[in-house]
């Protein structure tokens, strides 16, 4: 069904995207600058924003620490990219925040949902606001909080038409918020090629501030100073490592400028295993049906969301839809091996993709008119991927809602 959008967000276009800061920064300027009320952690990249921001999240807030949280997309509602103590903001108090706002007619968006989020985080006396970015760097919404502190999870193929054909293009795109910030990490999943196509050469490896390591059991030891604590991923999926790896040494970050209290172990510990991040290869029962949900939104998800079932030796049946913009046939070639019969819908979003588009890229596929009629088509077991809509249409309908 339809998302019923907060009045202050109605006629903002969701789509629109608008490659300045300038108009953000008067909007911001005239509610007197909440965005810099308190310091805060920006976490850029093209996969993997989101889990890092939500294990960052849950890691401060049991060291203590009383955190804001803005993310994008959302699955269900619009209140869950506004994060305050780990819970989403109140309707009411969010159109609140909306309204404040309405005088600025002209922001996007995206760039009404982040000024509210700053707004939300001023009155809230956080102490620490952990921001994901929404496309690129230079010139994203989330620039105008001038974080201290940075990190990147990596960089893929999608928006290449705003952010640069090649990925060298769109790793200096994305670079940007790494070279202004005082304090710079490098996830990971990063592809060593591309650091110096950031232009940050202050930045630093996350392994240089957190040892990380896989042990047989799947759990991971990890090491800081002179702490050390085994834990298990809180996310499936092995590329949840590499985000935890960034998470935890953007903590450490935080913790070295004082931003933080000193990280403990069992505090860490406690954090990891509260992360809840719905819509990660995750399940959600729908009339008693456990179906695997993930937001393999693009290429780089698709592959990962392959890796991760032919690893664990499941055959699924497949539920796909997607928006317009993404790399539908490439993502087919990846995930059309690991997965048995296959069910296609179009989605609800005036981004998204045609059905005709989507079929032709799996031959032999079910078309549906929706993702549950989709999903009533398929026999257990079912993995449904491909975009947040889709999954965020599944979670509403999921018994239970988000996080069942």
């Amino acid at each position: 069904m339809p998302q019923v959008l907060p009045l202050g967000l109605r006629g903002r276009q969701p789509g629109r995207i608008r490659p300045e800061l300038g108009p953000i920064r008067n909007a911001l300027a005239r509610l007197g600058d909440p965005q810099s009320a308190q310091p805060s952690i920006l976490i850029v990249g093209t996969n993997g924003k989101g889990s890092t921001a939500a294990m960052l999240e849950s890691v401060l807030e049991a060291n203590g620490v009383a955190t804001g949280l803005t993310t994008s997309p959302h699955l269900v509602s619009v209140e869950e990219r506004i994060r305050i103590g780990g819970e989403a903001i109140d309707g009411a108090r969010l159109e609140g925040y909306l309204t404040r706002l309405a005088s600025d007619d002209d922001l996007t968006y995206f760039e009404t949902i982040t000024s509210a989020a700053f707004l939300a985080f001023a009155e809230a006396g956080v102490q620490v606001a952990i921001v994901e970015a929404g496309m690129g760097g230079s010139w994203d919404a989330t620039r105008v909080a001038g974080s201290a502190i940075a990190g990147i999870t990596n960089v893929g193929s999608d928006h290449a038409a705003w952010l640069g054909e090649s990925v060298v293009e769109r790793a200096r795109d994305k670079g940007a918020p790494l070279r202004a910030a005082t304090v710079a990490v490098i996830g990971p999943g990063l592809a060593p090629e591309l650091v110096p196509a950031l232009g940050a050469p202050r930045a630093v490896p996350a392994s240089e501030l957190v040892e990380l390591a896989l042990l047989d059991d799947g759990d991971v030891r990890v090491a800081w100073g002179e702490a050390t604590l085994e834990v298990p991923v809180p996310l499936l999926g092995a590329h949840q490592i590499d985000n935890l790896h960034l998470a935890l040494a953007l903590a450490r970050s935080a913790q070295n400028a004082g931003l933080i209290p000193r990280l403990e172990p069992d505090s860490v510990a406690r954090g990891l295993a509260a992360v809840c991040w719905p819509g990660r290869l995750s399940l959600v029962s729908i009339h008693g049906r456990k179906i695997l949900v993930d937001v393999a939104h693009n290429l780089e998800g698709a592959m990962a969301l392959a890796a991760h079932l032919s690893h664990r030796g499941e055959r699924r049946n497949l539920l796909f839809s997607c928006l317009d913009d993404k790399q539908v046939e490439a993502m087919a070639q990846a995930l059309v091996p690991v997965v048995d019969a296959i069910a296609v819908c179009r989605l609800d979003d005036e981004r998204a993709m045609s059905l005709d588009r989507i079929a032709a890229a799996f031959p032999g596929a079910i078309r549906a008119s929706d993702p549950l009629a989709a999903l009533r088509e398929l026999a257990d077991p079912v993995v449904a991927a491909g975009s947040f809509r889709l999954v965020g249409a599944l979670v509403e309908a999921a018994e239970g809602g988000v996080g069942s």
